[in-house]
């Protein structure tokens, strides 16, 4: 048998990275020029409304080209992405959000086209990606990013085709980086190039039909990439099909497979981070009370206004936004672009959250406050309330009392007070409250002339230690030690969580290169401030110092949550440089693999040593939790990488004790941890980057958002994903005259499987549920609205089979669903009344 090896050529980029006019036009004339050339596309969807209107001729060819499905067709479109986004930075719902819409796209221009394999020029992977492709679609993946693997590269695999196994158990076939596929230069593999060298060791290998692939820049020069090489171009639809063998071996593709990383704590990268998930969690929040208040009370559902923010989200998830968030200058700056989307998403999610909350208000005023309080869990919550209100003078405290007029714990921080007599004049109204399943509850606000009583405040403070107590904790601070946490007692686990030996809890520390030494903020006193001191919640402020940095951190409790909040500003004021000293020239930027960045351990990190031994770390993906392989985190090349990326939650858990921390970002972050060395999250880091970035200093302020769980049991049978869900898409109230109601429309009878999406289509809606947790579970959906009937569908709606819902009442019935672990459904509940 003949030996030969096979080359995916073609294009990536677009509109938002590079389509400059007439590109299209030089690859069209090439294709003709060479007949044995095939390309595929992965170009950002976007991108054909401009080619259509500036460059028609090249449109209607590639039209042409594109009602070719067969597997020997010369263009294949590949993936078919809205932005091509690093699929291991952002959420399970975005990823899904991406294929959806940008196909929908490229059915509008392409209706003959097929896109049934997921391909791209960038690491745009994540684990639980092979249910979402089978459900959209998709026959085929590819693990290979040979020509840009600035982010990173997948781990090898010794088999020329594998089954991707996804957390769920759901498999599809997929080429994989081969084992023998060596790193090249900082950025690429030898796949890029296929040199005879690389083909040979790919043969000696046990790779009988080696492959390589680059898609090019649209923006360069079109040209058949293998010109002049003994190497025969495919599509990867026909090498699948026709010319590689079959696939028999499973690879369970792990979160740590992705080896993939970004300068984590750049200031520009990490605000940019912050902005991202603050819009996807607003967007999803908007989706489910507006399908609430259409059903409930006839909302318009603003389809428009959605399908704008999410466009606006999924554009700042472009890779670019990510990996380039420095470059480009002005208004060209992908992180200020990628700013000025999720601000645009977030503020329409909002806009839209007032509008559907507004018609649950009565026109008739009443004597008194009242509120309704939204869950849009799958679960009863238990959780607080917090809401701003105005209030008569005179006001001291308020009294809240719910449709019962049993009276509540509550409390009140002024934000204004009437110049007079001191009186409350405005303030956030705090108390906790059970809120029934997707569903909202009504309360009533009296103000009171009697100030609040001082008896069940959680902190006390003196000059050598601060107090804080509540149900779960006794938590003390040292304020001449930087605040640190040197007590730390769950009194529910009769356990002490703090390691007495070796650095503070919640220590922030990291080198500063200028001065060429540590800095922890453990060397300055701080300065206590108690912001909030009431029966439900209590939060401290301490100012102080690391090194020349100004420090403020915000601690706050909840009187029965498990959390522990922090808020911590950094202010640089000057250019201030922290992480590993390694330098690089700038000639050497593209080729030096070893980077400052790589090293976790120098960086500005808060660190939490706590009382566990011989721990194991699971951490939370898109619809994926994995436990680390990693003995420690460290690496310092980028041929060396290790996935030490924290989406929003990671835990560490001491099997012996049956105890474990979890802790939880406001961002996509690293994380740094070995067995001999405490957990810590990534708060900062400014030097050299190399290529993309150069160097980055921390200047100005910095905030961020983090906060700890410690747990009895294992992260899913203490209910991580749950808590960290609470923490993320709080308790949402309307302030105004409502009526009295306490109103469940869903509800899932086992909490660790949540409704992660819920949306309307047309007079359907449709439920997205996930099981958040390893083991297969078997669950009650309940409905509380009159539904005609309930289907299956894919994740795009396509119906797949009947879904039986047995009557429960006149308006109402229930369905059982089984999910594998981190298995998804969706459920479509037709002409829901």
């Amino acid at each position: 048998m003949t030996k030969k090896a096979y080359f995916v050529d073609g294009y990536h980029g677009g509109i938002k990275g590079h389509m400059p006019l007439g590109s299209w036009a030089d690859v069209l004339s090439k294709m003709d020029q060479y007949p044995d050339w095939k390309i595929g596309l992965d170009i950002e969807p976007i991108s054909w409304d401009v080619l259509k209107r500036t460059d028609p001729k090249s449109y209607r060819a590639l039209q042409t080209y594109l009602k070719d499905n067969r597997s020997q067709a010369r263009v294949e479109m590949l993936a078919g992405s809205y932005a091509q986004p690093f699929g291991w930075v952002i959420n399970g719902e975005s990823n899904i959000r991406h294929l959806i819409r940008g196909k929908e796209i490229i059915k509008e221009h392409f209706p003959e086209a097929v896109v049934d394999t997921y391909a791209t020029q960038e690491p745009c992977w994540s684990s639980s990606f092979p249910q979402i492709l089978l459900s959209l679609g998709y026959k085929r993946a590819v693990l290979k990013n040979p020509g840009t693997a600035w982010g990173g590269y997948a781990s090898g695999n010794p088999y020329e085709m594998v089954l991707w196994v996804g957390p769920d158990g759901s498999s599809i076939p997929c080429v994989p980086r081969y084992e023998c596929e060596e790193l090249l230069n900082c950025w690429e593999t030898e796949a890029a190039h296929m040199e005879e060298e690389f083909i040979n060791r790919s043969f000696a290998s046990g790779i009988t039909h080696p492959i390589g692939s680059f898609l090019q820049d649209l923006g360069w020069p079109a040209n058949p990439r293998m010109a002049g090489k003994d190497v025969e171009y495919v599509t990867w639809r026909e090498y699948f099909e026709e010319i590689a063998d079959q696939p028999k071996h499973p690879w369970h593709f792990s979160q740590e497979d992705i080896r993939c990383t970004l300068p984590w704590g750049e200031g520009v990268l990490q605000q940019m981070s912050r902005e991202v998930r603050a819009a996807e969690n607003k967007i999803l929040q908007a989706e489910k009370i507006a399908t609430f208040a259409s059903i409930v009370r006839g909302f318009d559902y603003p389809y428009e206004s959605f399908q704008k923010a999410w466009d606006e989200l999924l554009l700042s998830q472009h890779h670019d936004a990510w990996i380039c968030a420095t470059t480009g200058e002005g208004r060209r700056n992908w992180a200020w672009q990628a700013g000025v989307q999720s601000f645009h998403a977030e503020t329409m999610a909002n806009e839209i959250i007032e509008q559907a909350m507004a018609v649950f208000r009565m026109d008739t005023p009443t004597a008194n406050a009242s509120i309704q309080v939204f869950n849009l869990a799958a679960v009863d919550r238990y959780d607080i309330v917090e809401i701003e209100i105005p209030t008569p003078v005179g006001t001291e405290s308020v009294r809240v009392t719910d449709q019962q007029g049993e009276e509540i714990t509550s409390q009140i921080v002024p934000t204004r007070t009437y110049h007079e007599d001191k009186t409350v004049n405005a303030g956030k109204i705090l108390f906790e409250a059970k809120i029934p399943a997707i569903g909202c509850r009504s309360f009533t606000i009296t103000p009171q002339q009697e100030p609040i009583s001082s008896e069940n405040q959680m902190i006390q403070v003196d000059e050598n230690a601060v107090q804080i107590v509540t149900d779960r904790y006794e938590i003390a601070l040292d304020p001449k030690r930087g605040g640190v946490i040197t007590k730390l007692y769950d009194k529910l686990a009769d356990k002490e969580l703090v390691n007495q030996i070796g650095s503070g809890f919640n220590e922030y520390t990291g080198y500063f290169i200028t001065e060429e030494r540590w800095g922890s903020s453990t060397e300055s006193p701080v300065e206590i401030n108690v912001k909030e001191n009431g029966p439900v919640r209590a939060t401290v402020e301490m100012k102080g110092k690391l090194a020349n940095v100004d420090v403020i951190t915000a601690i706050t409790v909840i009187k029965d949550q498990p959390n522990i909040d922090f808020h911590v500003q950094f202010n640089y004021k000057e250019k201030t440089w922290i992480g590993d000293p390694w330098d690089i020239e700038p000639a050497n930027r593209t080729t030096e693999r070893r980077k400052s960045h790589h090293n976790d351990q120098y960086k500005l990190r808060a660190l939490f040593p706590a009382a566990l031994n011989s721990t194991k770390l699971y951490k939370h993906s898109a619809f994926d939790v994995t436990e680390s392989r990693h003995q420690d985190t460290h690496f310092t090349r980028w041929d060396e990488i290790k996935h030490t990326i924290l989406l929003d939650w990671l835990d560490l858990y001491d099997e012996q004790q049956d105890y474990g921390l979890a802790i939880f970002s406001d961002h996509t972050t690293g994380y740094s941890h070995a067995q001999d060395e405490p957990l810590a999250l990534t708060l900062g880091w400014g030097w050299e980057g190399g290529f993309w970035w150069g160097k980055r200093p921390l200047e100005g302020q910095k905030e961020i958002n983090y906060s700890i769980v410690p747990h009895r049991e294992r992260w899913d049978q203490a209910g991580i994903p749950q808590h960290y869900t609470r923490w993320a898409e709080p308790l949402i109230p309307v302030y105004a005259p409502v009526k009295d109601q306490s109103y469940s429309l869903l509800q899932v009878s086992d909490p660790a499987i949540e409704v992660t999406t819920l949306l309307r289509d047309g007079d359907d809606v449709l439920v997205r549920l996930f099981n958040t947790g390893s083991e297969r579970k078997t669950a009650t959906l309940f409905v509380n609205a009159v539904i005609e009937k309930a289907e299956k569908v894919e994740l795009d709606g396509v119906y797949k089979e009947d879904f039986p819902i047995e009557p429960q009442s006149e308006a109402g019935g229930c369905g059982e669903v089984t999910l594998n672990g981190f298995g998804l459904v969706t459920i479509r509940l037709c002409q829901l009344k």
